[in-house]
């Protein structure tokens, strides 16, 4: 809104009569300035939305992912966690050639990041509110890659902890989130860069060093990192929002009414 040229500057509130808004709580503000007010208070106000490159593959040339998951069979409830130790061990003793990259994304009240941990370097970022836990997953990966590109090294394992992240990279819809289009637009380049990359799932919170550090990282206060947000997320969040504010809105109606009782003004318009 400091920009001259901003599209919504002609719609901006005067300064003079901004003070006697504040000075007069008990005026209504004009529309703009209340909206700027919700769009703030729901981290809406400076947001961009990611395109989906539906067009990015062909039908005839559908980027094929697979992974490996060798802990399958091993039900997590019931298996004790130096189990999942020895398997991982013996996972890295097979692919030892592959540099281990892990990843991770979290989701918390008030704070959304994701965490890689590469060649004994630790990258974490905080995302914007809006983005789901699987966006930060996916988002991980992509940050992987970015970093794995421009090493010198060839062959590389990712370890990532979503499930949910690896099918939808292996399985090809036509409604695919827009991240996963850029993996594997970014797998295809690496490709033909003669680079080596496998993916595999390890599970969490069992106890593997480079998973754990990877969620510490992901669960950190850290740079913000400038992305736009997928529009599904948008649509969540903004729906979490509403449904908040509604719920906050029938809390304070409930208790103004059992305070005053049935005869009041505000009980009249409620009906």
């Amino acid at each position: 809104m400091s920009f001259p040229s901003h599209i919504l500057k002609p719609f901006d509130l005067a300064i003079g009569l901004n003070r006697l808004y504040e000075a007069r709580s008990f005026n209504i503000k004009p529309f703009s300035e209340r909206a700027k007010a919700v769009l703030n208070d729901a981290h809406l106000n400076n947001i961009n939305i990611q395109e989906n490159n539906m067009l990015a593959f062909p039908p005839w040339d559908i980027h094929i992912f697979n992974y490996s998951n060798p802990f399958s069979g091993y039900d997590k409830a019931g298996t004790a966690a130096v189990i999942y130790q020895q398997l991982f061990s013996f996972h890295r003793s097979k692919y030892s050639k592959y540099i281990p990259v892990y990843t991770d994304g979290s989701k918390t009240a008030g704070h959304v990041g994701c965490g890689v941990v590469f060649n004994n370097t630790i990258l974490n970022f905080t995302l914007h509110n809006s983005m789901s836990v699987f966006s930060a997953e996916l988002t991980a990966i992509l940050v992987a890659l970015q970093h794995i590109i421009v090493s010198n090294h060839r062959h590389f394992c990712v370890y990532t902890d979503s499930m949910s992240a690896l099918e939808s990279l292996h399985f090809a819809t036509e409604h695919r989130h827009p991240i996963v289009i850029e993996i594997l637009l970014l797998l295809r380049k690496l490709e033909r860069k003669d680079f080596d990359i496998i993916f595999s799932w390890v599970p969490g919170h069992v106890g593997i060093l480079g998973n754990e550090q990877a969620d510490i990282a992901a669960r950190s206060m850290s740079d913000h990192m400038q992305r736009p947000v997928c529009y599904r997320d948008l649509k969540t969040s903004t729906q979490n929002y509403t449904g908040l504010k509604k719920l906050r809105y029938n809390m304070f109606f409930e208790a103004h009414h059992k305070k005053n009782g049935s005869n009041n003004k505000m009980h009249s318009l409620h009906e």
